[in-house]
């Protein structure tokens, strides 16, 4: 006959079982909500990352057409971009080259909105370099072009606004704001 040992009783059992698996829950949990998986407070929104960045650097220059893409709209593919979003004053500069097919289709279509005018801008530091030797030459350290209506740019809230055709090139500078 086999013999069969005694079970203990319940109080006399270990039980580190139990506090254990205790501890290892209260440390996931922990940990777990201290990295926000379990909350969206820290969620981003992709469609706000391009303006929570512009707002973060209000006024730096910079050169990501994509970017640029998510606050105006950009009818033409640009082989160069520049630009710089003013949140204080509610404006979007952008310095783009285009290829001259799209440059002149620009330029017909804008023109059908209304007439071109004769403008001429200040050049600025951060305009690519072609653009400040071409101003340094005037001697006013202006560019001379023919502004055209921006309407195939805007996007709310930038619904106002001109494109200027920099002369004897395909660069562009655009200038929309908020009302």
């Amino acid at each position: 006959m086999i013999a069969i040992p005694a079970r203990p009783a319940y109080n006399e059992r270990m039980h580190f079982g139990t506090p254990a698996l205790i501890l290892a829950l209260l440390v996931l949990s922990i940990g777990g909500a201290s990295c926000g998986g379990w909350s969206n407070a820290n969620a981003v929104d992709p469609g706000n990352a391009a303006a929570d960045n512009a707002a973060d650097n209000s006024n730096s220059t910079r050169s990501n057409a994509e970017e640029l893409g998510l606050i105006v709209k950009l009818p033409f593919d640009t082989e160069d971009v520049a630009w710089k979003q003013d949140a204080a004053t509610k404006k979007v500069i952008a310095v783009m080259l285009l290829t001259p097919a799209n440059a002149d289709r620009l330029v017909s279509e804008a023109a059908a909105i209304r007439p071109p005018e004769g403008v001429s801008l200040p050049s600025e530091t951060w305009f690519p370099a072609e653009l400040i030797a071409q101003s340094a030459t005037s001697g006013d350290h202006n560019l001379k072009g023919q502004a055209y209506a921006a309407n195939a740019f805007y996007q709310e809230p930038y619904i106002h606004g001109r494109v200027t055709r920099i002369e004897n090139t395909d660069y562009f500078v655009l200038e929309l704001s908020v009302r």
